[in-house]
């Protein structure tokens, strides 16, 4: 499962169609590399404390063949709401509302070719404190959306593995959540909010320009671990399902003419709501900021 666009990644300043997500997929954190030998018992530990234990002969190449020399892997780790919105992976499961307590990538190679699993790897991701219930986690597995509402190549969603909460375990005074992964691909530890209410909030740019190379929004929740990308149409976006009651962000950006441009708000309850926001120029920098000041 690749990352959500296969655009190539550019800058407002470089020479290809601007796109929203490949440029902020420069700004992710870069994925972190362990060479290892497939024959032996491995565990690799993340920056973020994910850890990953490979057991002998865990990969096979392209046709099939046990793996048994040397192997590169690459893990990235997505925690904080700031990645979420660089990597372009939203907390939602077919327009449901999720809680993240992580989200990782495990990718393997072996001299450039893709492997692929022949075993399960076990995993142990930390608690992080934010969760609000971890009994309620469930893992998520990368897919496709049934919606394809998303322009831009956008076609990324979370898909439910197991109806059953994952496993917490202790080590070391630090809690895990304990499971194991058949696939190299992008997986997520998740629970769906609960709300009796839901809503749609909608946006419309108050701008003068009619027209954008692109455009994105997101509703970025205050007192969950939780980032939901608006549906766009022409100047309006849209978020369905919106559990009500709850505070958020809503940040909004659009490019055009060499431009960049951001719009941003909060709103203190969330409700049936259309607003309009005005949307200014900024600088690179200035928007890469805002996005990392969202708690």
């Amino acid at each position: 499962m690749t990352l959500p666009t296969k655009v190539p990644a550019t800058t407002p300043q470089g020479g290809q169609v601007f796109a929203f997500q490949p440029f902020l997929q420069t700004f992710c954190r870069p994925a972190q590399t362990f060479v290892i030998n497939p024959s032996r018992r491995t565990t690799i530990v993340g920056q973020q404390g994910t850890r990953l234990t490979f057991y002998p002969g865990s990969f096979t190449d392209h046709l099939g063949n046990p793996q048994m020399e040397q192997v590169t892997l690459k893990l990235t780790e997505v925690f904080s709401k700031d990645e979420i919105i660089f990597s372009g992976l939203p907390t939602t499961c077919e327009d449901r509302v999720l809680e993240s307590a992580g989200q990782f990538r495990l990718e393997a190679t072996a001299k450039n070719a893709e492997l692929s699993l022949r075993k399960e790897v076990t995993v142990e991701l930390p608690v992080p404190d934010h969760v609000s219930n971890p009994m309620a986690m469930h893992l998520f597995q990368g897919s496709e959306s049934s919606t394809r509402a998303f322009r831009s190549g956008y076609n990324f969603d979370w898909h439910q593995e197991d109806a059953k909460p994952l496993t917490l375990v202790k080590s070391m005074g630090r809690r895990y959540f304990h499971f194991s992964i058949d696939q190299l691909n992008w997986w997520n530890c998740d629970s769906f909010y609960k709300s009796r209410q839901k809503a749609m909030l909608s946006i419309k740019m108050d701008t003068h320009i009619e027209e954008f190379e692109d455009k994105l929004a997101f509703l970025v929740f205050k007192d969950i671990n939780t980032v939901v990308r608006m549906y766009p149409m022409g100047h309006r976006f849209s978020a369905m399902h919106i559990p009500t009651q709850m505070s958020v962000s809503i940040l909004c950006m659009a490019y055009a003419k060499q431009q960049l441009y951001l719009g941003e708000t909060d709103i203190l309850r969330t409700s049936n709501t259309m607003l309009r926001l005005p949307i200014y120029p900024v600088t690179e920098a200035e928007l890469i900021e805002h996005i990392k000041m969202l708690i």
